[in-house]
C-alpha cells in the first residue's frame, strides 16, 4: 500500500483500499446493484477482443451470465474509483489433480481499466484465495499486450496458448506403411501408452514439464473414450500403433464459437516423425469434424513447446487466448 492513503480512511478499511495514484480505489465484494455494470463491462471486453482477433466469439448469454454473477457475489471483487466501476475479478477455486488447489480466472472473470485497477483487485482476491489454500493462480486472457502486460507486471508468466482455426476440408493422405483407423474403448491401454510418450516429450527442455501428478490419467482416458461424441484417431504402421489424436465438441467456453471441435492428445512416436503422419491424421480428424457440422477447431499447447507452437502455427491455427500462471511463494 502506498503511503498516500487518504487521511479520512479508517484503519479498519485499509485492507479494502489501495492507492497507487490519486484518486483512491475502493475494492469490495460484488453486490446486487453492481451486477449490471459488470455484465456491461464483460460484453464490452469480449466485443473489444473480437475486434482485435476475429477468431474470438463476442456473443454470450447476458441472462445466464447475470444469474452466474448473482450466485457468486461472495467470491467476486469489484474496484470503485470515485464511485465508478473500473474493474472486477472472480476466480473459481478448483482442486486439479495435476496442478493442485488453484484459482482459475476465465475471460469473463476479469475486467480492468488499467494496471492499477487489476493490481488492487488481485491484492484483495489473491489474499482470500491464499487463505483458502489456493496458491496456484491461473488466468485465460486475450493474447494481446492490452491485457497481458498487466498480468506480467503482477508476476504471472505465460504458460499455455489457445489456438483456433476455421476448418477447411483438406486432405494430406497417408502413404504406405501408414493406415488410419478410429479407435474404440478397447484401445484404452494404447491411449495411455501414447499419452505417456507425449508426457515424456514434454518433460524434455525447454518445457521441463516434470513432477506433475498422473493420478487421474486412467480415469480421464476412461471418461474420454466412453463419451460417444469423442473420436479417437489412431495411425498404425507394420502392425504397431504409432500416433493418435482425440476430438470432442468443445464445451461452452467464453470467447469460443459454439460450433467448435477441440483437438487434443496429438502425438507421434519419435521414430515416425517428420513423415507427414501428424498432418494427415489431423487433416482426417478435422475433415470428420467438418462433416459433422463443426466450423472451427481449437487446441492448446505449452508456450515452451517450440515444436508444437511452430507446428500449429504452420497448420493454420491462430492464437486467441493465453493462459498465465503464478505460484505464490515463487518470485
Amino acid at each position: 500500500m502506498s503511503n498516500n492513503v487518504a487521511r479520512n480512511v479508517t484503519p479498519q478499511l485499509w485492507h479494502t483500499v489501495a492507492q497507487y495514484r490519486w484518486p483512491v480505489d475502493v475494492v469490495r465484494k460484488l453486490e446486487a446493484g453492481d451486477i449490471d455494470g459488470v455484465v456491461a463491462r464483460v460484453a464490452q471486453r469480449l466485443a473489444a477482443d473480437a475486434t482485435l482477433n476475429p477468431l474470438v466469439n463476442p456473443e454470450f448469454s447476458v441472462d445466464l451470465f447475470r444469474a452466474a454473477l448473482a450466485s457468486a457475489t461472495s467470491s467476486t471483487w469489484i474496484d470503485l474509483r470515485d464511485g465508478q466501476l473500473v474493474g472486477h475479478l472472480y476466480g473459481a477455486l478448483l482442486e486439479d489433480p495435476t496442478y493442485g488447489t488453484g484459482a482459475w480466472i476465465g475471460p469473463d472473470g476479469v475486467s480492468f481499466n488499467d494496471g492499477d485497477a487489476l493490481a488492487v483487485l488481485y491484492a484483495a482476491a489473491g489474499e482470500e484465495w491464499i487463505a483458502k489454500g489456493a496458491t496456484e493462480h491461473f488466468v485465460w486472457t486475450l493474447d494481446d499486450p492490452s491485457t497481458t502486460s498487466a498480468w506480467l507486471e503482477l508476476g504471472f508468466a505465460r504458460m499455455h496458448t489457445r489456438g483456433v482455426t476455421q476448418i477447411h476440408d483438406e486432405h494430406h493422405d497417408l502413404v504406405e506403411p501408414f493406415t488410419l483407423r478410429i479407435g474404440t474403448f478397447d484401445d484404452l491401454e494404447l491411449a495411455i501408452k501414447l499419452d505417456d510418450e507425449l508426457e515424456r516429450a514434454q518433460s524434455q527442455g525447454p518445457s521441463f514439464s516434470r513432477g506433475l501428478s498422473k493420478a487421474s490419467q486412467r480415469d480421464d482416458w476412461i471418461e474420454t473414450l466412453s463419451d460417444p461424441d469423442t473420436r479417437h484417431f489412431i495411425v498404425d504402421a507394420h502392425g504397431v500403433s504409432i500416433a493418435q489424436c482425440v476430438t470432442f465438441p468443445l464445451p461452452d467456453q467464453r470467447g469460443s464459437f459454439d460450433s467448435t471441435i477441440h483437438l487434443s492428445a496429438v502425438v507421434v512416436l519419435e521414430g515416425y516423425r517428420n513423415q507427414g503422419v501428424a498432418r494427415a491424421m489431423v487433416d482426417a480428424a478435422l475433415s470428420d469434424a467438418h462433416e459433422r457440422g463443426f466450423a472451427y477447431a481449437e487446441t492448446n499447447w505449452r508456450i515452451t513447446n517450440r515444436q508444437a507452437a511452430q507446428y500449429w502455427t504452420d497448420y493454420g491455427f491462430t492464437t486467441t487466448y493465453a493462459r498465465f500462471h503464478r505460484t505464490i511463494g515463487i518470485y
